[in-house]
């Protein structure tokens, strides 16, 4: 009797890949991590070979080849998934020590060669086991309102605007425009800067250079000629 052989699934792939269990994605472990934790723990992944779980590692060099630059960032999302069971920690590194180890929770450890922990200490399917709370995301910046312009740098003017709430909606105040020309403001004081006295000065005229004269007030012509002789008459008597 002949045997059938299995039918090959269409959608298959050829080469190594790492696999996670539906399980692992639909826990409540999984879903509560974060984005950054979820993609560490895929990047872990790729040093499965299918007998080295417990000995990946995360050292400075190797995550900067995989593109994570911030050891601010790496830190949290490790401390992550050792917290919801998605890894644990399998050897502690240190100076002259090598780096840490560590191993995916749903694989098991089939070689304990130079691990701190032994089998009976080990816990697969410590994921299983999480209620932690799903972990807060960062909030996203708020976009600044394209209608609005900020013109606190701007020596000639300023705006201020409010918004004004009426019952459920919320109505946006026009914008009041103050002109400050001439003054110096202080602890949202306006103050007057003092009047510049200045001549009109005199330039390129013989004899005349420098700063003009006040002219004398406006008067006819008797008055022009009796100023006239009482000045002749001070003349004559000096």
């Amino acid at each position: 009797m002949v045997r059938k052989s299995k039918k090959e699934r269409p959608e298959t792939i050829s080469g190594a890949y790492g696999g996670i269990p539906w399980s692992v994605m639909d826990s409540v472990s999984f879903k509560g991590a974060s984005d950054k934790a979820k993609a560490l723990l895929f990047a872990l992944m790729r040093q499965h070979n299918g007998a080295n779980n417990g000995h990946y590692q995360l050292s400075k060099k190797w995550l900067y080849n995989q593109g994570w630059t911030c050891d601010e960032s790496n830190r949290k999302a490790c401390h992550e998934l050792i917290a919801r069971g998605l890894v644990v920690q399998t050897r502690w590194g240190g100076l002259n020590m090598g780096p840490n180890w560590f191993a995916l929770t749903w694989y098991p450890i089939t070689n304990y060669v130079g691990l701190d922990i032994t089998a009976n200490s080990y816990n697969r399917g410590a994921y299983s086991l999480c209620t932690l709370p799903p972990t807060l995301r960062r909030k996203p910046p708020v976009k600044k309102q394209s209608g609005l312009h900020d013109y606190r740098d701007s020596a000639g003017s300023s705006i201020v605007t409010a918004r004004h709430s009426t019952g459920t909606t919320t109505e946006l105040v026009k914008p009041i425009l103050v002109t400050l020309t001439g003054t110096t403001t202080e602890n949202n004081v306006i103050t007057p800067l003092p009047p510049v006295k200045s001549g009109k000065r005199i330039v390129g005229v013989k004899g005349k250079s420098g700063i003009a004269r006040p002219k004398p007030p406006n008067m006819n012509r008797a008055n022009h000629d009796q100023h006239q002789a009482n000045n002749n008459v001070t003349n004559n008597s000096k």
